[in-house]
Protein backbone atom coordinates (compact mmCIF):
# COMPACT_ATOMS: atom_id res chain seq x y z
CA UNK A 1 0.00 0.00 0.00
CA UNK A 2 2.87 2.42 -1.05
CA UNK A 3 0.07 4.51 -2.99
CA UNK A 4 -3.24 4.97 -2.51
CA UNK A 5 -4.35 6.20 -6.25
CA UNK A 6 -7.83 7.13 -6.89
CA UNK A 7 -9.00 2.94 -7.35
CA UNK A 8 -10.52 1.87 -3.84
CA UNK A 9 -10.28 0.17 -2.13
CA UNK A 10 -6.93 -1.35 -2.21
CA UNK A 11 -7.79 -5.07 -1.97
CA UNK A 12 -11.04 -6.14 -3.25
CA UNK A 13 -13.42 -9.36 -3.48
CA UNK A 14 -16.39 -10.17 -6.02
CA UNK A 15 -19.53 -11.43 -4.58
CA UNK A 16 -22.29 -12.11 -7.05
CA UNK A 17 -25.52 -10.40 -6.43
CA UNK A 18 -27.86 -13.38 -5.53
CA UNK A 19 -25.49 -15.23 -3.49
CA UNK A 20 -24.50 -12.17 -1.91
CA UNK A 21 -28.19 -12.47 -0.38
CA UNK A 22 -27.56 -15.97 0.10
CA UNK A 23 -24.53 -15.49 2.11
CA UNK A 24 -26.42 -17.74 5.07
CA UNK A 25 -24.66 -21.13 2.76
CA UNK A 26 -21.47 -19.89 4.13
CA UNK A 27 -21.27 -20.88 7.88
CA UNK A 28 -19.27 -17.53 8.60
CA UNK A 29 -20.33 -17.81 12.17
CA UNK A 30 -20.65 -21.44 13.55
CA UNK A 31 -17.41 -23.13 15.07
CA UNK A 32 -19.66 -26.63 14.24
CA UNK A 33 -19.80 -27.01 10.45
CA UNK A 34 -22.84 -28.97 8.95
CA UNK A 35 -23.16 -30.85 5.47
CA UNK A 36 -26.52 -29.04 4.67
CA UNK A 37 -27.57 -25.06 5.27
CA UNK A 38 -30.38 -22.95 4.93
CA UNK A 39 -30.72 -19.56 3.63
CA UNK A 40 -33.00 -16.46 2.90
CA UNK A 41 -31.74 -13.53 1.19
CA UNK A 42 -33.78 -9.92 2.59
CA UNK A 43 -37.29 -9.29 0.31
CA UNK A 44 -36.47 -6.39 -1.99
CA UNK A 45 -38.94 -4.12 -3.51
CA UNK A 46 -39.89 -6.45 -5.87
CA UNK A 47 -39.66 -9.85 -4.43
CA UNK A 48 -40.05 -11.93 -1.19
CA UNK A 49 -36.17 -13.23 -0.76
CA UNK A 50 -35.10 -15.91 -2.05
CA UNK A 51 -34.28 -19.03 -0.88
CA UNK A 52 -31.30 -21.51 -1.43
CA UNK A 53 -30.11 -25.00 0.39
CA UNK A 54 -26.48 -25.96 0.25
CA UNK A 55 -25.54 -29.20 -0.09
CA UNK A 56 -22.48 -31.62 0.16
CA UNK A 57 -19.69 -29.65 1.39
CA UNK A 58 -19.20 -27.48 4.64
CA UNK A 59 -18.91 -23.88 3.31
CA UNK A 60 -16.58 -22.19 5.97
CA UNK A 61 -15.58 -18.14 6.11
CA UNK A 62 -12.68 -19.66 4.74
CA UNK A 63 -14.43 -21.16 1.62
CA UNK A 64 -16.23 -17.66 1.36
CA UNK A 65 -13.36 -15.75 0.87
CA UNK A 66 -11.61 -18.04 -1.16
CA UNK A 67 -15.21 -18.15 -3.54
CA UNK A 68 -15.30 -14.16 -3.69
CA UNK A 69 -11.29 -13.82 -4.18
CA UNK A 70 -11.04 -16.10 -7.11
CA UNK A 71 -14.52 -14.02 -8.68
CA UNK A 72 -12.24 -11.13 -8.08
CA UNK A 73 -9.11 -12.57 -9.82
CA UNK A 74 -11.13 -14.13 -12.63
CA UNK A 75 -12.60 -10.31 -13.49
CA UNK A 76 -8.88 -8.59 -12.80
CA UNK A 77 -7.79 -11.00 -16.12
CA UNK A 78 -10.66 -9.85 -17.89
CA UNK A 79 -13.18 -12.64 -17.83
CA UNK A 80 -11.26 -15.33 -20.33
CA UNK A 81 -14.01 -17.28 -22.05
CA UNK A 82 -13.05 -20.11 -20.64
CA UNK A 83 -13.74 -19.31 -17.21
CA UNK A 84 -10.93 -20.70 -16.12
CA UNK A 85 -8.42 -18.86 -13.04
CA UNK A 86 -4.30 -19.74 -12.57
CA UNK A 87 -3.27 -19.24 -9.58
CA UNK A 88 -0.49 -21.25 -6.72
CA UNK A 89 -1.52 -21.80 -3.43
CA UNK A 90 1.01 -19.55 -1.87
CA UNK A 91 -0.41 -16.45 -3.86
CA UNK A 92 -4.05 -17.32 -3.14
CA UNK A 93 -3.42 -17.84 0.48
CA UNK A 94 -1.32 -14.35 0.68
CA UNK A 95 -4.62 -12.82 -0.15
CA UNK A 96 -6.72 -14.31 1.93
CA UNK A 97 -4.58 -13.77 4.38
CA UNK A 98 -2.16 -10.69 3.67
CA UNK A 99 -0.37 -10.41 6.87
CA UNK A 100 0.53 -14.67 6.88
CA UNK A 101 -0.35 -15.97 4.00
CA UNK A 102 2.86 -18.30 3.32
CA UNK A 103 2.33 -21.44 5.82
CA UNK A 104 1.84 -24.95 4.91
CA UNK A 105 -1.30 -24.49 7.18
CA UNK A 106 -2.54 -21.92 4.98
CA UNK A 107 -2.14 -23.62 1.64
CA UNK A 108 -3.91 -26.73 2.96
CA UNK A 109 -6.85 -24.56 4.36
CA UNK A 110 -6.99 -22.74 0.68
CA UNK A 111 -7.13 -26.49 -0.95
CA UNK A 112 -9.75 -27.68 1.72
CA UNK A 113 -11.89 -24.42 0.84
CA UNK A 114 -11.75 -25.61 -2.29
CA UNK A 115 -12.96 -28.97 -1.84
CA UNK A 116 -15.87 -27.61 0.19
CA UNK A 117 -16.68 -25.62 -2.74
CA UNK A 118 -16.05 -28.35 -5.48
CA UNK A 119 -18.51 -30.61 -2.80
CA UNK A 120 -21.30 -28.47 -2.83
CA UNK A 121 -24.71 -27.81 -5.22
CA UNK A 122 -26.60 -25.05 -4.34
CA UNK A 123 -30.59 -25.18 -4.92
CA UNK A 124 -31.44 -21.88 -5.29
CA UNK A 125 -35.77 -20.90 -5.37
CA UNK A 126 -36.56 -17.96 -7.17
CA UNK A 127 -34.36 -17.05 -9.37
CA UNK A 128 -32.69 -18.23 -12.84
CA UNK A 129 -29.30 -17.79 -11.79
CA UNK A 130 -28.22 -17.64 -15.61
CA UNK A 131 -30.34 -14.31 -16.62
CA UNK A 132 -30.74 -13.55 -13.14
CA UNK A 133 -34.38 -12.65 -13.40
CA UNK A 134 -36.62 -13.27 -10.67
CA UNK A 135 -39.21 -16.09 -11.22
CA UNK A 136 -41.06 -17.18 -7.83
CA UNK A 137 -41.60 -20.90 -9.39
CA UNK A 138 -37.87 -21.76 -10.36
CA UNK A 139 -36.05 -24.21 -8.84
CA UNK A 140 -32.47 -24.16 -9.91
CA UNK A 141 -29.56 -26.60 -8.79
CA UNK A 142 -26.09 -24.57 -8.99
CA UNK A 143 -22.13 -25.53 -8.67
CA UNK A 144 -20.10 -22.97 -6.99
CA UNK A 145 -16.91 -24.18 -9.14
CA UNK A 146 -16.74 -26.29 -12.08
CA UNK A 147 -13.54 -27.59 -11.61
CA UNK A 148 -10.19 -27.19 -9.50
CA UNK A 149 -7.32 -28.71 -9.57
CA UNK A 150 -3.31 -28.93 -9.66
CA UNK A 151 -1.28 -28.92 -12.82
CA UNK A 152 1.96 -30.96 -13.24
CA UNK A 153 0.46 -33.47 -10.37
CA UNK A 154 -1.42 -35.61 -11.91
CA UNK A 155 -0.88 -39.01 -10.39
CA UNK A 156 -1.51 -37.52 -6.57
CA UNK A 157 -4.97 -36.27 -8.49
CA UNK A 158 -6.26 -39.08 -10.36
CA UNK A 159 -5.54 -40.87 -6.83
CA UNK A 160 -7.38 -38.70 -5.31
CA UNK A 161 -10.32 -38.89 -7.28
CA UNK A 162 -10.12 -42.41 -7.14
CA UNK A 163 -10.66 -42.66 -3.30
CA UNK A 164 -13.45 -40.33 -4.10
CA UNK A 165 -15.30 -38.36 -1.15
CA UNK A 166 -13.29 -36.61 1.78
CA UNK A 167 -10.53 -38.98 1.34
CA UNK A 168 -9.93 -37.08 -2.27
CA UNK A 169 -10.19 -33.69 0.05
CA UNK A 170 -7.80 -34.95 2.01
CA UNK A 171 -5.07 -35.99 -0.33
CA UNK A 172 -5.61 -32.54 -2.43
CA UNK A 173 -4.97 -30.93 0.87
CA UNK A 174 -1.68 -32.84 1.51
CA UNK A 175 -0.90 -32.28 -1.90
CA UNK A 176 -1.17 -28.49 -1.45
CA UNK A 177 0.37 -28.32 1.68
CA UNK A 178 3.46 -29.75 0.17
CA UNK A 179 3.64 -27.96 -3.56
CA UNK A 180 3.03 -24.28 -2.70
CA UNK A 181 4.67 -22.71 -5.37
CA UNK A 182 2.71 -25.46 -8.09
CA UNK A 183 0.35 -23.76 -10.27
CA UNK A 184 -3.31 -24.78 -9.65
CA UNK A 185 -6.27 -24.32 -11.46
CA UNK A 186 -10.01 -23.67 -10.95
CA UNK A 187 -12.96 -22.65 -13.52
CA UNK A 188 -15.93 -21.10 -12.44
CA UNK A 189 -19.65 -22.06 -13.68
CA UNK A 190 -20.71 -20.40 -16.61
CA UNK A 191 -23.80 -18.75 -14.56
CA UNK A 192 -20.94 -17.02 -12.00
CA UNK A 193 -18.34 -16.13 -15.13
CA UNK A 194 -21.34 -14.42 -16.81
CA UNK A 195 -22.17 -12.86 -13.64
CA UNK A 196 -19.08 -11.17 -13.23
CA UNK A 197 -18.74 -10.36 -16.41
CA UNK A 198 -21.60 -8.56 -16.58
CA UNK A 199 -20.99 -7.00 -13.14
CA UNK A 200 -24.23 -8.32 -11.68
CA UNK A 201 -22.39 -7.91 -8.22
CA UNK A 202 -20.40 -5.76 -6.03
CA UNK A 203 -16.94 -5.21 -5.44
CA UNK A 204 -16.49 -5.73 -1.44
CA UNK A 205 -13.89 -4.15 0.21
CA UNK A 206 -11.94 -7.16 1.49
CA UNK A 207 -10.30 -5.37 4.58
CA UNK A 208 -13.57 -4.61 5.57
CA UNK A 209 -14.68 -8.49 4.34
CA UNK A 210 -11.72 -10.12 6.89
CA UNK A 211 -12.40 -7.72 10.12
CA UNK A 212 -15.56 -8.20 10.64
CA UNK A 213 -16.92 -11.21 12.80
CA UNK A 214 -20.15 -13.40 12.66
CA UNK A 215 -23.29 -12.15 12.03
CA UNK A 216 -22.05 -8.44 11.40
CA UNK A 217 -19.72 -9.64 8.54
CA UNK A 218 -23.01 -11.99 7.06
CA UNK A 219 -25.11 -8.70 7.66
CA UNK A 220 -22.38 -6.38 5.83
CA UNK A 221 -22.29 -8.64 2.83
CA UNK A 222 -26.07 -8.41 2.22
CA UNK A 223 -26.51 -5.35 2.83
CA UNK A 224 -23.62 -4.58 0.50
CA UNK A 225 -25.05 -6.40 -2.52
CA UNK A 226 -28.96 -5.62 -1.63
CA UNK A 227 -30.34 -3.64 -5.09
CA UNK A 228 -32.86 -1.32 -3.57
CA UNK A 229 -30.50 1.24 -2.08
CA UNK A 230 -31.81 5.27 -2.70
CA UNK A 231 -29.84 7.58 -4.10
CA UNK A 232 -29.37 10.96 -2.49
CA UNK A 233 -27.83 14.38 -2.95
CA UNK A 234 -26.98 16.63 0.26
CA UNK A 235 -25.02 19.66 0.82
CA UNK A 236 -21.46 19.43 1.67
CA UNK A 237 -21.03 18.83 5.64
CA UNK A 238 -18.61 21.09 7.10
CA UNK A 239 -18.05 18.57 9.62
CA UNK A 240 -19.37 15.43 11.91
CA UNK A 241 -21.62 17.30 13.53
CA UNK A 242 -23.27 19.16 10.18
CA UNK A 243 -23.01 15.54 8.48
CA UNK A 244 -25.17 13.60 11.99
CA UNK A 245 -27.50 16.57 11.63
CA UNK A 246 -27.76 16.07 7.95
CA UNK A 247 -28.49 12.53 8.43
CA UNK A 248 -30.95 12.97 10.95
CA UNK A 249 -32.57 14.99 8.48
CA UNK A 250 -32.64 12.15 6.17
CA UNK A 251 -33.60 9.47 8.12
CA UNK A 252 -36.64 11.51 9.49
CA UNK A 253 -39.28 10.97 6.41
CA UNK A 254 -38.85 14.99 6.17
CA UNK A 255 -39.14 15.44 2.33
CA UNK A 256 -35.62 16.50 1.31
CA UNK A 257 -34.41 20.09 0.43
CA UNK A 258 -32.20 19.55 -2.87
CA UNK A 259 -29.47 21.56 -2.58
CA UNK A 260 -29.17 24.64 -5.03
CA UNK A 261 -27.07 23.08 -8.28
CA UNK A 262 -23.95 26.05 -7.73
CA UNK A 263 -23.86 24.37 -4.01
CA UNK A 264 -21.07 21.51 -3.58
CA UNK A 265 -22.68 18.03 -2.73
CA UNK A 266 -22.02 14.55 -1.52
CA UNK A 267 -23.92 11.18 -2.52
CA UNK A 268 -25.35 9.39 -0.04
CA UNK A 269 -27.38 6.15 -0.28
CA UNK A 270 -30.03 5.07 2.14
CA UNK A 271 -31.93 2.01 2.57
CA UNK A 272 -34.84 0.97 5.35
CA UNK A 273 -35.50 -2.67 6.15
CA UNK A 274 -38.61 -3.72 7.76
CA UNK A 275 -37.24 -5.84 10.90
CA UNK A 276 -39.94 -8.52 10.87
CA UNK A 277 -39.63 -12.26 11.43
CA UNK A 278 -38.58 -12.94 7.79
CA UNK A 279 -36.24 -9.91 7.76
CA UNK A 280 -34.05 -11.15 11.19
CA UNK A 281 -34.13 -15.26 9.61
CA UNK A 282 -32.78 -13.20 6.39
CA UNK A 283 -30.48 -12.03 8.66
CA UNK A 284 -29.20 -15.24 10.71
CA UNK A 285 -30.25 -13.50 13.93
CA UNK A 286 -32.93 -15.88 15.13
CA UNK A 287 -32.48 -16.27 18.88
CA UNK A 288 -33.55 -14.26 21.93
CA UNK A 289 -32.63 -10.41 22.42
CA UNK A 290 -32.11 -10.67 18.79
CA UNK A 291 -33.00 -6.54 18.38
CA UNK A 292 -30.05 -6.12 20.62
CA UNK A 293 -27.92 -8.64 18.24
CA UNK A 294 -28.76 -5.89 15.46
CA UNK A 295 -27.75 -3.48 17.38
CA UNK A 296 -24.30 -4.55 18.00
CA UNK A 297 -23.70 -6.16 14.45
CA UNK A 298 -24.58 -2.34 13.44
CA UNK A 299 -22.55 -0.80 15.70
CA UNK A 300 -19.50 -3.23 14.41
CA UNK A 301 -20.47 -2.03 10.91
CA UNK A 302 -20.07 1.66 11.33
CA UNK A 303 -16.65 1.15 13.37
CA UNK A 304 -15.41 -0.87 10.46
CA UNK A 305 -16.84 0.38 7.68
CA UNK A 306 -15.82 3.96 7.13
CA UNK A 307 -18.46 4.45 4.39
CA UNK A 308 -21.40 2.97 6.60
CA UNK A 309 -22.83 6.21 8.01
CA UNK A 310 -25.45 5.39 10.05
CA UNK A 311 -26.89 1.94 10.80
CA UNK A 312 -29.87 2.13 13.56
CA UNK A 313 -33.10 0.54 14.50
CA UNK A 314 -36.14 2.89 14.91
CA UNK A 315 -39.63 2.76 15.64
CA UNK A 316 -41.80 2.18 12.24
CA UNK A 317 -43.37 5.28 11.57
CA UNK A 318 -46.61 4.06 10.33
CA UNK A 319 -46.46 1.27 12.91
CA UNK A 320 -45.84 1.76 16.20
CA UNK A 321 -45.67 -1.73 17.39
CA UNK A 322 -42.87 -2.68 14.56
CA UNK A 323 -38.95 -2.12 14.08
CA UNK A 324 -37.08 -0.95 10.36
CA UNK A 325 -33.35 -1.10 10.22
CA UNK A 326 -32.45 2.43 8.67
CA UNK A 327 -29.38 2.99 6.37
CA UNK A 328 -26.92 5.46 5.15
CA UNK A 329 -24.24 4.74 3.45
CA UNK A 330 -21.63 7.43 1.21
CA UNK A 331 -21.46 6.54 -2.31
CA UNK A 332 -19.57 7.99 -5.35
CA UNK A 333 -16.51 10.43 -4.79
CA UNK A 334 -18.03 10.64 -1.78
CA UNK A 335 -17.38 6.79 -0.08
CA UNK A 336 -13.98 7.31 -2.31
CA UNK A 337 -12.64 10.56 0.17
CA UNK A 338 -13.84 7.94 3.42
CA UNK A 339 -11.83 5.06 1.87
CA UNK A 340 -8.80 7.10 1.72
CA UNK A 341 -9.43 8.91 5.12
CA UNK A 342 -9.49 5.90 6.09
CA UNK A 343 -6.60 4.35 4.98
CA UNK A 344 -4.32 7.65 6.34
CA UNK A 345 -5.54 7.05 9.47
CA UNK A 346 -4.22 3.44 9.87
CA UNK A 347 -1.28 5.11 8.50
CA UNK A 348 -0.76 7.38 10.84
CA UNK A 349 -1.92 4.80 13.71
CA UNK A 350 1.11 2.20 12.43
CA UNK A 351 3.87 4.78 11.79
CA UNK A 352 4.50 5.47 15.59
CA UNK A 353 4.29 1.72 16.58
CA UNK A 354 7.51 1.58 13.52
CA UNK A 355 9.22 4.39 14.84
CA UNK A 356 8.87 2.97 18.72
CA UNK A 357 10.24 -0.56 16.92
Amino acid sequence: MSQLGENLPLRRTFVEERVGQLVGIFQIDRKQLVEEVHARGLSTADMVGLIAVANGGKLSETAFNVWTTASQIFKEAGCPENGRVDFSLSEMARRVWPSSGRSADKRRRIAEALGSLLDTTVVAVGVDPYTLERKPDAVWEMNLLEAAGAQGELQPVLSAAREGGERAALALAKLGSLRGSSTWSLVLPRWLADSVRENRGVILDYDVQRSLRGCAKHIWVQLESHPDWTRHLMPRPAGEDELRDQLEILSSGVPQVLPLEEEDCVEVQTLIVDLDDEAYESLGITHNNRKRDLEAACASITKTDGTYLRAEIRRCRHHGRRFELHLVRAAGTYRQERLRAALLARRRTREPQRTAA
